[in-house]
């Protein structure tokens, strides 16, 4: 019975060696701090790198924040051009007569429904923790910007533009929870 008391400690203490490295990675990855060099990371495989930077940078606490942080200023970034677009979607559904546009407009406002509710799907994982809910949640809204870019089949409609910046939110809010859950 003694000779088995050495194995249950060498056990013992590998099994907390290895939660040790198992934890410490996941947390140094979230202390990370939101430096240039961490910015220009995240943001080199955009599609338009200098928007995620500027859009990143125009938080005053970016400088300061870790990848926790920088995931909820992306977030908020994010809701606000969704907001801003889902009531400028409104608008042009109750003020389009075009019997083309108006049902391009009215799918357009139920893609951005679900974009605005995977926003707030994406707060309340980020406040959990759950940051691979937060990634999904991201993916989600990139997708709802793309089915309203494709439904819309004139390139005179002024939601082009709008639905291509909130798009643009969404790849910066995706790039960043990708950075914190460790999938980028």
């Amino acid at each position: 019975m003694k000779e088995m008391a050495p194995s249950i400690c060498a056990s013992l203490l590998l099994s907390l060696m290895l939660a040790i490295l198992l934890i410490c990675p996941t947390s140094a990855r979230l202390s990370v701090k939101a430096d240039e060099g961490v910015l220009h990371d995240i943001c080199s495989p955009h599609r338009d790198p200098p928007f995620c930077l500027k859009a990143l940078k125009s938080d005053p606490r970016t400088v300061t924040i870790d990848l926790v942080g920088l995931t909820n200023i992306s977030i908020h970034l994010a809701e606000v051009a969704a907001n801003k677009t889902f009531a400028f979607i409104g608008l042009l559904v109750n003020k389009t007569s075009d019997p083309k546009l108006k049902p391009q407009y009215e799918f357009c406002q139920q893609f951005y429904e679900s974009l605005v509710g995977d926003i707030e799907y994406a707060k309340d994982a980020w406040k959990g923790g759950d940051y691979f809910t937060v990634v999904v949640a991201a993916d989600s809204c990139l997708t709802s910007t793309g089915d309203c870019r494709d439904e819309i089949t004139t390139n005179a409609s002024p939601l082009l533009r709008e639905n291509k910046e909130v798009s643009f939110y969404c790849e910066t809010f995706l790039l960043v929870s990708k950075r914190l859950s460790g999938l980028s």
